[in-house]
């Protein structure tokens, strides 16, 4: 499996070819150990870690906004 910073790696390249507007991330939670409680990443893992890091390699506050607000907005919305 991937790691969050190769993961990230392939979005930069994804984007620089000019697909960054098809580009979507998503994770799940599906057993209680992946709750903070518990200590796994919990549901906010993308918005507290991901995002800065995607910042801090270089995307632009659109481009990480575009990934995680208006992608998924777009696929999930019902025509």
């Amino acid at each position: 499996m991937p790691s969050d910073d190769q993961r990230l790696e392939r979005i930069a390249w994804i984007s620089s070819e000019g697909y960054g507007r098809k580009v979507v991330v998503a994770h799940d939670i599906c057993t209680k150990h992946r709750l903070e409680k518990y200590g796994g990443h919990g549901y906010s893992y993308i918005l507290d870690h991901i995002a800065p890091r995607m910042l801090y390699r270089g995307f632009t506050p659109e481009g990480v906004h575009d990934i995680l607000v208006s992608n998924p907005a777009e696929v999930l919305t019902f025509r």
